[in-house]
């Protein structure tokens, strides 16, 4: 279904044309009469219909050559703006052949048919195979959020005409009069969230690839038959250039999805052996260094006894503090390796944070450093286990406390994010900050600026995070403290019982206030 709608150009064309031919047939049978005087008197009074008939033999003969020649001399003189707007979404059509990025193709399309045409919105659709939807790729004239809500599918009335007609432009008034009343309710209701007046398919071959959509200032604002002749046209090279930069980007998902698949495994692959090692540095050198403690340290305590030199004494104790500091190397490596296997039951993150810093806090406090919290009083339930969170907790509490050293402030956050059903962990500290170059190392392995310290509390941490299907990341600028979040995802079995937990609150307050 095609429709075109008259313009005053063209209604004007056809005055002109049909004048002229009557002022050509009128001075023809002037000169007739002034130069075959006897032709006029032969014939002309017994055959009055003579100078109709020689009229409409000039209409016959004249009436193209004199249209074009109209036509013509209007493009030139009074309508060279249109034909100028097409030269330029000519050489853009061109242009578009070259560019195979697909959100860039889109906002030059767009943007250059709403400022050529002066039209009040544009916008283009390409489809998405595995989703079998349209989808806004750019709009011109549209709210900055409202491409993203709009969404045609293969049953939309719209997309369903499309495949009816074919290739041809769609005029929403003229077409919506040819429907029944409900018919043209629904396709109406496509046109309405596409902002359009007209829609132009996007073919390539028999396969629809896309959709452009234009919405004028004013509705009486017309298109005529030569200007669809070009949009189809047009349509044809943008089609084509659409498909070429969707197969593009459908190319980059795919390698994409394969890079990360492959980092995942060998990540994972990574991760299983260090956790098989762990376990085995954790269980072959934890034994030999507490019996090395243990014999450094009865060697001390016999010192009352049986004096020892100073030399002697020094070395025992240097002996006792780096076996202790490697004792607490394998036992952050014992409880990483152990973290996968650990059984997991529905605990409140308050109470674990609670406990966490009744442990740490005695420290803190006697360091001066003040300690507040806000915790969401709707949290729910979160299904983990109560040592590894704990870990967490504890390893992020620490080092806010080192970071600060003495006299300063530590602020716990425990909430819920609704909209990305996450339970968020923030813990800030008023300490000197990381440097920007030590900040993206901060969750490496043995990494640390402290001359006393292992570097694997960061580390342990996001690994634990990481196996909850969670994130961590660390936020800071030197002199201005840092801020480590931590997100915890929040299972539907968790959703669902703070729900019901809400309801049976709401319930016993109805029934304690009737």
């Amino acid at each position: 279904m095609f429709f075109y709608l008259r313009n005053p150009k063209t209604v004007l064309r056809k005055i002109l044309t049909g004048l002229i031919l009557f002022f050509l047939g009128a001075v023809t049978a002037y000169l007739t009469s002034l130069i075959l005087p006897w032709f006029v008197d032969a014939f002309w009074g017994s055959h009055p219909f003579t100078p109709i008939f020689i009229m409409t033999i000039i209409f016959l003969v004249a009436f193209k050559p004199i249209e074009r020649a109209v036509k013509w001399f209007l493009e030139k003189y009074f309508f060279h703006k249109k034909s100028y707007a097409q030269w330029t979404l000519t050489q853009l059509a061109e242009e578009l052949k070259t560019n195979l990025d697909l959100q860039e193709l889109s906002n030059l399309i767009v943007n250059t048919l709403g400022e050529i045409l002066h039209l009040k919105t544009v916008a283009i659709l390409a489809s998405d195979p595995l989703r079998g939807s349209f989808e806004v790729t750019s709009a011109f004239g549209w709210p900055l959020a409202s491409p993203r809500k709009v969404c045609l599918n293969e049953e939309s009335p719209l997309v369903k005409m499309i495949h009816r007609t074919g290739p041809h432009v769609l005029v929403r008034e003229p077409l919506l009069k040819t429907l029944t009343w409900q018919g043209a309710n629904d396709l109406a209701r496509d046109f309405d969230q596409l902002r359009a007046g007209w829609v132009i398919p996007l073919f390539v071959g028999d396969r629809l690839v896309g959709l452009l959509a234009l919405g004028a200032y004013s509705p009486d604002t017309i298109f005529d038959k030569g200007d669809f002749q070009f949009f189809r046209e047009f349509a044809g090279s943008v089609a084509v250039c659409l498909l070429n930069a969707q197969v593009v980007r459908g190319l980059k998902t795919e390698n994409f999805e394969l890079q990360d698949s492959q980092a995942e495994w060998f990540q994972k692959t990574k991760m299983s052996a260090i956790e098989r090692l762990a376990a085995g540095i954790a269980h072959e050198v934890h034994n030999p260094l507490a019996i090395i403690s243990g014999k450094a340290q009865v060697l001390l305590m016999q010192k009352n006894r049986t004096p020892l030199e100073p030399h002697i004494e020094d070395a025992l104790n240097v002996i006792v503090k780096q076996t202790r500091r490697a004792a607490d190397i394998t036992k952050k490596l014992l409880v990483y390796s152990q973290a996968s296997k650990a059984p997991r039951e529905r605990v409140s993150l308050e109470k674990v944070l609670d406990d966490t810093v009744a442990v740490a806090g005695y420290q803190a406090m006697h360091d001066k450093i003040e300690i507040t919290r806000a915790v969401d009083p709707d949290l729910p339930l979160f299904l983990g286990n109560v040592q590894e969170l704990r870990e967490v907790f504890l390893n992020l509490f620490l080092n806010a406390a080192e970071a600060i050293g003495s006299e300063g402030k530590i602020h716990i956050e425990l909430r819920r994010s609704p909209e990305d059903e996450v339970i968020e962990v923030r813990f800030s500290d008023s300490g000197k900050g990381i440097a920007p170059d030590d900040l993206e190392k901060v969750f490496n392995p043995f990494f640390t600026t402290r001359h006393d310290a292992v570097g694997l509390g960061l580390f342990v941490t996001q690994q634990i995070v990481h196996r909850y299907g969670g994130a961590i990341r660390a936020e800071s600028r030197p002199g201005e403290g840092s801020l480590f979040v931590v997100q915890l995802p929040l299972s539907k079995a968790s959703s669902r019982e703070a729900d019901e937990e809400s309801r049976q609150n709401d319930s016993v307050l109805i029934r304690n206030e009737g």
